[in-house]
């Protein structure tokens, strides 16, 4: 498994740095709202790509 270091190295962009750090309380959630948090991770970067595309 990857150390909480790799979450909390700053990318420069507030809302990937967000988004990865959501990723710490996955391993804490039973397995259906790890699902989620997932999902809510992928959607809120895909959003910040399409961001920087326009």
């Amino acid at each position: 498994m990857t150390s909480d270091a790799a979450y909390d190295a700053p990318t420069g962009d507030e809302t990937v740095d967000g988004a990865v750090g959501r990723l710490r309380e996955v391993g804490e959630l039973p397995l259906r709202e790890q699902v989620a948090v997932f999902e809510a991770v992928h959607a809120a970067l895909q959003d910040r790509l399409a961001e920087t595309e326009d």
